[in-house]
């Protein structure tokens, strides 16, 4: 959508310039006036276009009221007796209006942009209501109308190119990064869960073990829900759809941002995360057992039920087998399943223990 509102900027602009050109310097007749309204738009379709970027929904609004305030201004600084820098004017209170609302926006929308997006496009907006604010006033300060010759016009010209093609720069940027933004959720998210997938952990915990000390302890957790395959043919598969997005739900509550939580397989997931002891490993893994246990889904009129049987193991430092690490919590996974699902299981060894916390057995109800 930008891209639509930048072309339709470009053709604003030109068609602004050109005809400022052939005005003359009775910028008042029809000529000018329609100079000014392709300039201003221009002005404001660059902008709402670069905030569409960041989340704006309503930029056709955005560039609407913008013009209609630029043709308020005129009728304003005409019947205020201005009558020689009416249109010159009432563009730089228009223009002042846009880069305020960029600001504003900005400002609003912290969370939409990384840092350097974020100062970037403010400071421009900054200096682009500053430079409305200069040229206004040095317009009104002339003893002479506007003309084009005039230095006052060249610096507007010049200030003015400057600005649209740093917003255009800074489109293009974002632009890149989205693209590469979107390119990755591609590569490492699950598209039905939004959650991680097997390669997005793998990725993850090597990007949080390579930032951890020796002394740092981790719990790697294998989560699969017990007798999934019942739910797919009972209900369907678009309700085991279902299923995997509100366990997805369930679990993301139980932990904190910082965990690693991803799906690997169809209804397997994992869970990595920093621990001080086996206890704390125990309670994250325990509460979120026993809250989907307590948790009811409804499907077609029916309440359902889901368990879950976890495998957990406890490394520290730096991992240097992270295939090594998933194979051991599998292990633990499978003796969760064999002991009778709903469960809970750390890995020791070559026989995994379960957790005291967790050996009760529920059966999946429909």
């Amino acid at each position: 959508m930008y891209v639509l509102y930048w072309v339709f900027a470009l053709l604003a602009q030109g068609i602004g310039l050109a005809l400022l050109t052939v005005a003359g310097r009775d910028d008042l007749r029809l000529i000018g006036m329609i100079a000014f309204t392709g300039l201003i738009g221009a002005r404001a379709l660059s902008t709402a276009g670069l905030l569409s970027l960041c989340g704006e929904d309503r930029p056709a609004a955005f560039t609407s009221v913008i013009v209609a305030l630029w043709f308020a201004a005129v009728v304003v600084s005409r019947l205020a007796g201005f009558d020689s820098v009416a249109n010159v004017a009432s563009f730089y209170i228009a223009a002042f209006t846009v880069a305020i609302y960029g600001f504003y926006f900005m400002a609003k929308n912290l969370h939409a942009l990384k840092g350097p997006f974020r100062q970037s496009l403010m400071a421009i907006f900054v200096v682009e209501a500053l430079t409305c604010l200069a040229l206004l006033s040095a317009y009104n300060l002339q003893q002479e109308p506007p003309s084009l010759g005039s230095a006052t016009t060249s610096v507007a010209l010049i200030t003015g190119f400057v600005l649209f093609s740093l917003k255009g720069f800074l489109a293009v940027w974002l632009t890149v990064e989205r693209l590469e933004s979107d390119l990755r959720d591609l590569a490492f998210s699950d598209p039905l869960t939004g959650v991680l997938n097997r390669r997005g952990v793998v990725d993850e915990i090597e990007k949080m073990s390579q930032r951890s000390a020796k002394s740092d302890q981790f719990a790697f957790f294998s989560l699969d829900l017990d007798d999934f395959k019942s739910i797919n043919d009972v209900h369907g598969h678009n309700a085991g759809d279902r299923a995997l997005v509100n366990f997805t739900h369930v679990v993301r509550q139980c932990l904190r941002e910082r965990d690693i939580f991803g799906r690997t397989g169809g209804e397997e997931f994992a869970i990595f995360t920093r621990v001080t002891d086996r206890n704390t490993a125990g309670q994250i893994a325990e509460r979120i057992r026993s809250t989907l246990e307590a948790t009811t889904f409804h499907e077609d009129g029916h309440e359902l039920r889901m368990t879950v049987s976890i495998g957990v193991t406890l490394m520290r430092g730096r991992i240097g087998n992270i295939e090594s690490m998933l194979s051991e919590a599998d292990r633990a996974l499978y003796q969760a399943k064999g002991d009778g699902r709903n469960r809970i299981v750390f890995y020791d060894g070559p026989t995994p223990q379960p957790a005291q916390s967790a050996d009760r057995e529920v059966a999946l109800a429909v």
